[in-house]
């Protein structure tokens, strides 16, 4: 009896964090902070973790997966003009770049309730910004989605989900670094100190070339008269 109350227990803990699995999403975006930070690639810089999952799926969907998100993180910061550089290994660097994946299946013997083929997956997407060890602050960029997800439901792969989501985050992660490094003609039609620095500057060019102007036409009248 106690064995089958433990049992039971189990489950029910295992349901309820699969809900809360369920019920995350896309976050981070707001508090992020990428300037002046040169993003840094390496060849882990895509991570892809398995649990309960049948060695012969994992064989097939790590490379897989792997391949699929370098490509799409890599194309999504060459499009989009971030700056990146490629290092053997970022460990520790500023701009290190990290894209984790991690897959669950869920054993309808234990998740009841879910089907044959349920899986919880996490997709997250991280940068180590200048300073955030020194000064505490949300500096770097984190975003990252969890769910359940049946195949059975909707007859596509985890795969392909997991790879549309991964391409998601990367271009939430372009749209933040081209926020905080805008360029020079982004910056001057950005309310800001630099816009109006320069629309000051351009009003005093105005004024200084308005009396350069009349005082020529000025001595042009006196020689003509003259």
């Amino acid at each position: 009896m106690h064995r089958l109350l433990r049992s039971a227990s189990r489950r029910l803990c295992c349901l309820t964090v699969a809900t809360m699995l369920g019920s995350a999403g896309a976050h981070g975006e707001a508090d992020s902070d990428l300037r002046g930070v040169t993003l840094c690639l390496d060849p882990a810089a895509v991570q892809v973790t398995f649990e309960a999952v049948p060695p012969e799926r994992v064989a097939q969907a790590r490379p897989q997966l792997e391949a699929a998100l370098t490509q799409r993180l890599t194309t999504a910061l060459e499009q989009d003009g971030v700056r990146s550089e490629r290092r053997p290994s970022c460990t520790g660097q500023v701009g290190q770049t990290r894209m984790q994946i991690s897959v669950r299946y869920l054993d309808p013997r234990s998740y009841i309730g879910y089907g044959q083929n349920t899986y919880s997956y996490t997709v997250s997407l991280k940068v180590n910004g200048a300073g955030a060890a020194a000064t505490r602050q949300k500096r770097g960029f984190s975003a990252g989605w969890s769910e359940l997800y049946s195949e059975t439901g909707t007859r596509r792969p985890f795969e392909a989900i997991i790879t549309e989501w991964g391409e998601e985050l990367a271009r939430d992660l372009t749209a933040v670094w081209r926020r905080d490094n805008p360029s020079l003609p982004e910056r001057l039609i950005r309310p800001g100190p630099l816009r109006s620095t320069l629309l000051a500057a351009m009003v005093v060019i105005m004024l200084i070339s308005s009396v350069v102007l009349v005082r020529l036409l000025r001595r042009g009248q006196s020689r003509s008269t003259g």
